[in-house]
Parts: structure tokens; sequence; C-alpha cells
């Protein structure tokens, strides 16, 4: 009685929690079912298309929950920018990219596995007998599967040669040589696979992949005979801000290599030339646009203060970060060499460098960076055959920056541009006087943002009572050179 008093009190309330009860349990039966019918056809999709083909084996892993990313650039470019086939028939391998860690989860699983496919691999065996896999080569029939190791540094990935001998006719995109790899943002692709997100840069930043490494030999000679070790306390500060400049002119598409006695820094002392008190990068003057400006005008972390030169003659950017300095030096193509310009006071220098038709990679201190994929020739004819071995003094002044000519009076009032912390162009006192007093007109204002000369003409200011004629002007320019020079050390 008393049950059914509380029934009777209380109905509708129970009949909406029984409701809620069955509906709860058909939303999960819904779900379970939509969940089982669409692995049938992820699963019904690769097994139609595994006739002799690479989907046995993307299906096989698959189902061994083996996550690996397409990074085969030929294959890439082929599916994803012109829509080809996945699977050509002339197509014998493609490669695709494994982590370490599941190198060890995949050899486990193998071994519950009955296979009906070959699967081959590429070790490597250290000093202290210790072995570890860097490729593996899986066969079906005619096709190969590659998954290529990704070893896992503080900021990048890197990939080892290949040591397993494969037909002649296989030529490998990863494994030919050491090659590094940012980190990659994936999706996934309708053949269970992940690819990168960004193709088109994953495969531009492809081309500056390979590997260098310092040479250890000369970095312990200079820390066991020249006792130049590291400043700890200066990279801190500096390597962060440097890593930042990389991963801007990355993500620009800008092609830029470690420069100077930064360079240097690098090869010879496997990180940075203890007394240094900058860090230069070089770039590629025909890939010159706006947004490496509008990039670093106010950047919180690094920001111009400086533009010198022009557009189109010996610019340059001048960082900061706070602490220090950072040089962005355009080279510009001449003939078979490049040159950079450099400007003291109202005069050009120019520094000759190879043509750097190619880039590679590096290590810094965890991160990676480009660099000249001949750094030795590079050394060679920024300062002197084999004269970089050594360290020199602190106020070496480099004997490859040569004067070239003076800045014309219309040139030199767009040749200096200096901004504010926050990114705005600069109008004081100071932003004036840099140009005023090397200038024989009443220079009372600057006349545009960016270091362009107009398409009109450009009429000049009135002349000043006091003339400074350019041969003196030349001459003090020359007499400085020495002191102003003096900074790039190496």
């Amino acid at each position: 009685m008393n049950f059914i008093r509380l029934f009777h009190q209380n109905k509708s309330f129970i009949l909406l929690l029984f409701f809620i009860y069955v509906l709860f349990w058909l939303t999960i039966s819904t779900c379970k079912q939509v969940t089982n019918v669409h692995e049938i056809h992820q699963s019904n999709r690769l097994n139609y298309r595994s006739n002799s083909t690479f989907y046995f084996i993307l299906n096989y892993l698959f189902q061994l929950k083996i996550n690996i990313i397409l990074i085969d650039p030929h294959v890439l470019n082929d599916v994803f920018n012109y829509q080809l086939s996945f699977d050509k028939p002339e197509q014998q391998l493609i490669t695709f990219a494994i982590t370490n860690e599941t190198v060890k989860i995949l050899f486990e699983s193998l071994l519950l596995q009955d296979i009906n496919f070959s699967i081959k691999t590429s070790k490597t065996i250290l000093h202290n007998g210790k072995t570890f896999i860097n490729h593996i080569f899986i066969k079906y029939e005619t096709k190969i599967v590659h998954l290529a190791v990704l070893h896992k540094y503080n900021s990048y990935y890197r990939i080892y040669r290949n040591h397993l001998q494969l037909s002649k006719n296989i030529q490998l995109s990863y494994g030919d040589k050491v090659r590094a790899v940012e980190y990659i943002e994936t999706e996934l692709h309708e053949y269970l696979f992940h690819y990168p997100r960004n193709i088109s840069h994953f495969l531009w930043l492809y081309k500056t992949s390979e590997f260098l490494y310092c040479n250890r030999t000369l970095a312990d000679k200079m820390e066991n005979k020249f006792h130049l070790y590291q400043n700890f306390t200066q990279l801190n500060m500096i390597i962060q801000s440097m890593r930042h400049i990389a991963d801007g002119l990355d993500k620009l598409e800008k092609h830029y290599w470690l420069a100077g006695g930064t360079l240097l820094g690098w090869y010879r002392h496997c990180g940075l030339i203890p007394f240094t008190n900058d860090a230069d990068f070089g770039l590629y003057a025909e890939e010159y646009d706006e947004s490496i400006r509008n990039y670093f005008l106010g950047n919180s972390i690094t920001h111009i203060w400086a533009a010198l030169g022009l557009v189109n003659d010996s610019l340059e950017f001048r960082l900061s970060s706070g602490n220090y300095v950072f040089d962005l030096f355009w080279a510009y193509r001449d003939g078979n060499h490049r040159w950079y310009g450099y400007q003291a006071q109202r005069s050009k220098f120019r520094r000759i460098i190879p043509l750097l038709d190619k880039l590679c990679s590096c290590d810094l201190f965890g991160y990676r960076f480009s660099i000249p994929c001949s750094p030795i020739t590079y050394f060679n004819s920024e300062y002197g055959k084999d004269k970089w071995e050594m360290p020199s003094e602190k106020n070496y002044t480099s004997a490859n920056m040569k004067y070239h000519s003076m800045w014309n009076d219309i040139s030199w009032m767009y040749a200096v541009r200096l901004y504010t912390r926050e990114g705005k162009l600069r109008s004081d006192e100071l932003a004036i006087s840099w140009v005023s007093k090397r200038f024989n007109y009443s220079y009372l204002s600057v006349p545009s943002f960016l270091n362009v000369l107009p398409n009109e003409t450009v009429t000049l200011p009135p002349l000043k009572f006091a003339l400074k004629n350019a041969s003196s002007i030349k001459n003090t320019s020359l007499q400085h050179k020495s002191g102003l020079t003096a900074r790039k050390r190496r």
C-alpha cells in the first residue's frame, strides 16, 4: 500500500526517470552502431583497394594502432598538389614517418601476428653496444612501405642515414642523408594515415633538411687549448631570440642562414663565440618583401629598431631583444657570388660571399637553424683560406669588408629608418640627426616609412649655411671604419 501510494504521489517524476533511462540506452546503442558501421566501411574500403598495393600494409598498421605520417615529398606533391593517384603502378616505395617510441610497440605487436610480408630494418650500433633502429622496410609482393624513424631532439626530429642495401632503382627521400624535420601538425587521411596539415610548407622545409654536424674536434681545441668556453649566461639571453627570428622567417617562407661570426661559432665552437655581442643572419635579396619588416615591427620578443640601406641596395635590419642585437643582412647576387652591404656613417661597404645555391640544417643548443651547405667554402671566402680555424683578437676587423661608394644625397634621405619599440616610425631628434649630421641639406622630417625611393621626382630640402662636402664625409667614414667594424668579431 505504501509503495502504491508513493508511486501515485510521484508518478510524473518516476515516468520522467524511466524515459531518460530508455533514451540514454538508445543513444548508446545508436553510437555503437554508427561507430561499427564507420569502422567496417573504412576497413572494407582499404580491403577493397588492397589487391597487391600499399593499402594492405597500411590497413595492417592501422589494425595494430600504429600511427604513421606520410612524409614522402614526391607522393605529397603528386597526390595533394596535382591530385594524382596515390597508388601509381610505377610507385614501388612510399616513405612514412614513425616516432622512435612507436617502434617498440610495432615490433611487440608483430610478434603476435601471423604476417605474410617481409620486414627489414636499418640499425645503428653505438660505441656502448646499444642498438637503435633508424628505418623499417615492410614489403608486400612488389610494394614497400618505408618507415623512417623520427628521433626526437629539443625542438625537432632527426632522421638518420639508411645502411640497408636496396634495389638500385629505389631512391630514398629520407635515409639518403641525415635530415632534420620540424615538429609536424597533421591531419588524418581517409586511408587512415596522417599527413602534414600544411603540405606546401612541409615541402618547402624539406629542401633545407639535410643535416650537417659542427666540428667537434675544433670545438674541443677551442676549449682545451685556447680556454674559450661557452658563456651560458650569454646563451640563455640570445638563443631564444635567435630561434624566434628563425621561426618567423620559416613561417614567412624566407630562406635564411646563420652568417658571419654566428656561423663560425656553430662550426668551430659547436656553440657561440664566447666574446660575441650580436648574431648575424643572411637572406636572399631576391626574396625580400615587406612581410619581413611587418613581422618584426613591434614584435614582443625581437623588434626591429633600425632599417639601413635601400631595399635594392645594402639592406640591413637591426633587431633587438633588449639585451642583444641581431642583424639581418640581405645578400645580393652579382655574377658568380653574392655580397652583403654594410653601412658605416654615410659610406657603403661590401662583403663578398659565395652564391649559396643550397642551404642545409644544423643543431645549435638543441634547436634547428639553416646554414650554408658548404660552410668551409663560406669561411674561406669570408676570412681567408684556413685563417678562420684560429681565434682572433676581440677587436678583429674583417679583411673581407671593402669600401664601395657613398650614398648620394637623395638616396641618403631614404637609407635610414628608425622605429620605436611599438613599431612606429621614429621622427624624433635621434632619427633626424642620424641623417642630418652627414647631410648638406636641412633635413627636418623623415619622408617615408620604408627604405624605398619614391617613383615621383624628389626635391632636396634647402641647403644648410655650413656645408659639409662629400669628400670630407667619405674621409670621416673611412677613418671610423675600423671602429665600426670591430663589432664583427671572429
